[in-house]
C-alpha cells in the first residue's frame, strides 16, 4: 500500500488533505475492484448461457446487455429475458374462459369458453413470480393440443430445434399403434399446434417457419410450418379481435428502445414527445383496455388483477430506473389497494354464489322431505283408519260368533 504523502514544510495536515487523500486512494480501490467484478461477472454469464441458456447465445456477443447484468444474481436471474418469460408464464395460466378465448383467437378455434383446459407441464407460476416454466403446451377438452412459445425478439434459430423438441416430446405421450392385418406396423404421433409471439422486435422474423424432415433410403421429405405473431405490429384493435389483449403488458416494450434515446440524448424536446407515448401506451392502450374487457365480461376480476399487476411489475423493471424524470414517477403510482379490493370483491362473490347454491341444495332437499313426511302421515292416517276398521271387524265377528253359540244351545 502506498503512504499517503504530505507536504513536510507544513508542520500540520488539514483534515481536508486527509480526506481528500483517502478518497482518492478509495476511488482507485473501487474502480479495481468494480473492473474485476465486472469481469467476473460477464465471465459467470457467458458460462451460464453456455450450460444453462443456450437459447440466448447470440447474447454472448452483445456486449451492451453483458455490461447491463448487474453483479451476484442467481442463477434465476441471469437469464437476459427471465422477467419477460415469467411474466408470460403466469399470463398463461389466467382463468379457462379467457385462455379458451386467447386459444380460439390466436389460433382460428371456436371452442365454447366453458372448455376444460389442461397444461401439460410439471412446474407453477404464482403472482410472485417465482418458477419458470419449460413450455407451454395447453390441451382443450382432453383433445386438442397448442404449443406456444414467447420470443424477445429473433435469436439463432434454436427455438425451431425447440419447437420441434418440445412437440416431439409431447406427441410421444399420446402416440397412436397401428395395426395391420392385426399386425403392429407403426406409430402415430399428434404433433400440438404451434405458434411463436415475438414480443418485442419482429425484424427478419417470417410469417411463418419452416421444418423439413428428410428420412429413408428415398429421401422422403416431410414438412410442416410454424406460423408466428408480430405482436408489436399489430394495432390494438387486431389485438382485441383476436383475443390477445391477455399479452397488452407487453406493449410497455413499444417505446423501450426509444425513451433510453431520449433519455441518454438529454433532448428535452424528445424527452417530452416520448413521455407523451409512453403515457398513452401504458394508460389508454394497456390499461384501459384491460378495464375494458374486465367491465365487458371478457376477463374476471382477478384476470384483470393479474394483468395490471404484471403491467406494474414489468413498468417497473423497464422504467424505474428513469423515475427522477417528471411524468414518469406518477405512472410509477401504486394501485394495489384498489387491486386487492377488487381481489376481496371477487372472492366474496364467489363465496356468496356458493352459499347460495348450498342453500338451493337445502331447500329441495327440505321440500323433498317434507314431501316425504307429508306421504308418511297419509300413511299413517291410512293405517289407522285400516286398524279402526279391522278392530270393528273383529268386534262384529266376536259378536256373530256369540250370537252362533246361542243358537246351537
Amino acid at each position: 500500500n502506498d503512504e499517503i504523502e504530505y507536504d513536510t514544510q507544513s508542520s500540520t495536515i488539514s483534515m481536508e488533505e486527509i480526506l481528500h487523500k483517502v478518497a482518492s486512494e478509495v476511488a482507485g480501490l473501487y474502480e479495481y475492484y468494480a473492473k474485476e467484478t465486472k469481469k467476473r461477472n460477464i465471465k459467470e454469464t457467458i458460462e451460464y448461457i453456455e450450460a444453462k441458456a443456450p437459447q440466448y447465445s447470440s447474447f454472448k456477443y452483445r456486449q451492451d446487455i453483458l455490461d447491463a447484468m448487474p453483479p451476484n444474481l442467481t442463477e434465476e436471474k441471469k437469464d437476459p429475458h427471465d422477467i419477460f418469460d415469467r411474466v408470460f408464464k403466469r399470463i398463461m395460466t389466467l382463468s379457462s374462459p379467457t385462455i379458451v378465448r386467447f386459444i380460439n383467437g390466436i389460433f382460428e378455434t371456436d371452442y365454447p369458453t366453458d372448455s376444460e383446459v389442461t397444461y401439460n407441464w410439471t412446474e407453477n407460476v404464482d403472482d410472485a413470480l417465482k418458477k419458470t416454466i419449460a413450455d407451454t403446451i395447453i390441451t382443450i377438452n382432453h383433445q386438442d393440443s397448442y404449443h406456444i412459445e414467447a420470443m424477445m425478439y429473433r435469436d439463432d434459430d434454436s427455438i425451431l430445434l425447440r419447437m420441434f423438441d418440445y412437440g416431439f416430446g409431447h406427441a410421444r405421450k399420446s402416440a397412436e399403434d397401428i395395426f395391420e392385418n392385426g399386425i403392429h406396423v407403426g406409430l402415430r404421433l399428434h404433433f400440438p399446434e404451434q405458434k411463436i409471439i415475438y414480443l418485442d422486435s419482429s425484424e427478419n422474423v417470417p410469417d411463418v417457419y419452416k421444418i423439413i424432415l428428410i428420412a429413408g433410403i428415398e429421401n422422403e421429405e416431410f414438412s410442416f410450418g410454424i406460423p408466428t405473431i408480430k405482436f408489436q405490429s399489430a394495432s390494438l384493435s387486431d389485438i382485441q379481435k383476436r383475443n390477445m389483449i391477455i399479452l397488452l403488458p407487453f406493449k410497455l416494450l413499444k417505446v423501450r428502445d426509444e425513451f433510453k434515446k431520449a433519455y441518454e440524448s438529454n433532448d428535452a424536446g424528445d424527452l417530452k414527445k416520448v413521455i407523451s407515448e409512453l403515457r398513452e401506451v401504458y394508460e389508454n392502450d394497456i390499461l384501459k383496455t384491460i378495464d375494458d374487457g374486465f367491465k365487458n365480461g371478457i376477463l374476471s376480476r382477478n384476470d384483470r388483477f393479474v394483468l395490471i399487476s404484471m403491467t406494474k411489475r414489468l413498468f417497473d423493471h423497464l422504467y424505474s430506473k428513469y423515475s427522477s424524470v417528471e411524468g414518469v414517477d406518477t405512472m410509477l403510482h401504486d394501485e394495489s389497494l384498489d387491486l386487492e379490493i377488487d381481489r376481496l370483491i371477487d372472492r366474496n362473490e364467489e363465496l356468496t354464489s356458493r352459499l347460495e347454491e348450498k342453500d338451493r341444495i337445502i331447500a329441495e332437499k327440505e321440500a323433498e322431505y317434507a314431501e316425504k313426511d307429508a306421504e308418511y302421515a297419509e300413511k299413517e292416517a291410512e293405517y289407522a283408519e285400516m286398524k279402526a276398521e279391522n278392530a270393528e271387524m273383529k268386534a262384529m265377528i266376536k259378536q256373530l260368533t256369540e250370537q252362533l253359540e246361542k243358537q246351537k244351545l
